[in-house]
């Protein structure tokens, strides 16, 4: 539940129905959206970020740039009547207790405290026993078994992700850089995409150019779909692109781009002879340091490592997104 008035200050500024929608299921709002329905002020490129905001403070301390006002903005007569008549309330609140419903089960008290929190401050406008009723109804949350409970989960799920093999730990390793693909099917083409997006230089390799070019058909529809709904920019498009190095058994340059992996991931058909054969081709065409990672599903790792030079840097790896 949003605390320090979050209840009451949200909806006057995007509207009732994206307020609810924004604190009772946690939906990310993305930046060009948040500027649209009156959330935030002004979007910039992470580029600029630092430039900008320090711009800002400064015009807001000097008075250059007016404080905003927090004026929403203006909505539309399908809004108004949902929103600021009592009819159009009493359908707009069954259907958000509706939909609580069905996603909680009854089991969760916070986003039914959230409805009455907004509903209160609804009905008592003016002075500040909105903001009691919110900050008494947060004390009541915070104190049950549920929130408890997910604090408990919520910190065993971020143990979890933390990495011992951190820059701070003794133990030393060589971090990755470039992670080479072997196999551009739906998964290996999955695996690329993924790895390119995080920064990685991606060597995608398959037998010859028509399976090449149908795994990148497959990423790079992702991506498009992904531009066209601006969940990504064309700068963040072009980078993933030049992430990604297509190579083929066709073109010897390939070993020498291997010369330079640090990670192998092999996403072939499970077949265990076909698996060995890319081990010992990846062994004599990658440094020592590189790991040999296989996607198999159903083949014993050692069966895959036995014959192998580096045995120990043969591992199994998943990928979820």
């Amino acid at each position: 539940m949003p605390g320090f008035g979050g209840t009451q200050n949200l909806h006057p500024l995007v509207g009732l129905q994206a307020a609810m929608d924004m604190m009772l299921t946690g939906k990310d709002i993305r930046p060009d959206k948040a500027k649209k329905m009156g959330l935030v002020d002004l979007v910039v490129s992470s580029h600029s970020l630092e430039k900008v905001a320090i711009e800002s403070a400064r015009g807001l301390a000097d008075g250059t740039i007016p404080r905003s006002k927090g004026i929403a903005k203006k909505k539309t007569l399908m809004q108004r009547f949902i929103e600021d008549t009592s009819l159009g309330r009493y359908f707009m609140w069954k259907t958000v207790k509706e939909m609580v419903d069905k996603n909680t089960n009854g089991h969760y008290p916070a986003p039914y405290a959230i409805i009455d929190s907004v509903k209160y401050g609804l009905e008592h406008p003016q002075g500040d026993a909105k903001f009691k009723y919110e900050r008494e109804a947060f004390a009541k949350l915070a104190a049950t078994r549920e929130s408890e409970s997910l604090i408990r989960i919520f910190h065993g799920m971020t143990q979890l992700k933390k990495n011992k093999y951190s820059d701070s730990s003794p133990v030393s390793y060589k971090p990755i850089q470039t992670i080479a693909v072997m196999g551009s099917g739906l998964m290996g083409a999955g695996i690329a995409q993924v790895s390119a997006e995080k920064g990685y230089t991606v060597l995608l390799k398959d037998r010859d150019d028509a399976a090449i070019e149908r795994g990148r058909n497959y990423i790079y529809q992702n991506w498009d779909k992904s531009l066209s709904k601006k969940k990504l920019t064309k700068y963040k498009y072009n980078v993933n692109s030049s992430n990604i190095v297509s190579l083929t058994d066709q073109n010897e340059s390939w070993r020498k781009h291997f010369s330079n992996a640090d990670m192998v991931i092999e996403a072939v058909f499970e077949e265990i002879g076909l698996k060995r054969r890319i081990v010992q081709l990846c062994e004599e065409n990658t440094p020592e340091h590189c790991v040999f990672c296989t996607n198999t599903s159903a083949i014993p790792i050692s069966s895959i490592a036995e014959g192998a030079r580096r045995p120990e840097s043969i591992i199994g790896m998943h990928y979820f997104r």
